[in-house]
């Protein structure tokens, strides 16, 4: 069975450093700042992630579904 990216926290960083990369080869700024705001939120999936995996194993000793 495939991988839920949506819980892999390396994933969503790997895909903000790419953007991040990616932004500063852009010559307009307003395009830059937009994919820079992409970034973030990639950053912001990853620390969702992580919470997610910090939260599973409790979940699983408790008997609840994440």
């Amino acid at each position: 069975m495939a991988e839920n990216v949506m819980n892999n926290p390396a994933y969503w960083r790997d895909r903000a450093a790419k953007t991040r990369a990616k932004a500063h080869s852009f010559r307009y700024q307003y395009s830059r700042a937009n994919l820079l705001k992409i970034a973030e939120e990639y950053d912001r999936l990853a620390n969702h992630a992580e919470q997610q995996l910090l939260r599973a194993p409790a979940m699983k000793l408790s008997g609840q579904s994440p």
